[in-house]
């Protein structure tokens, strides 16, 4: 199930955005709502803190707001 093209290139965006800062995005929907998991992609690295799991309406949005995640605990 996919949310739609535009949907489809703006998820494209975040998950090479992820891959820039070193994480890998993986999706699943469950119980209607799409919810984003993230790793490093350096083997042995410390996850970061806090959710590893987000959730949203659309895939889009659960790509947001782990991409949101990612840059702030990167920031901090």
């Amino acid at each position: 199930m996919c949310d739609g093209d535009r949907y489809d290139d703006r998820v494209t965006e975040i998950v090479d955005a992820a891959l820039e800062h070193g994480y890998l995005l993986a999706f699943r929907q469950r119980a209607g709502a799409w919810e984003a998991a993230w790793r490093s992609v350096h083997a042995g690295a410390a996850s970061l803190a806090g959710a590893a799991v987000v959730g949203g309406r659309t895939r889009t949005e659960a790509a947001e707001r782990a991409l949101a995640a990612i840059i702030l605990a990167a920031a901090a």
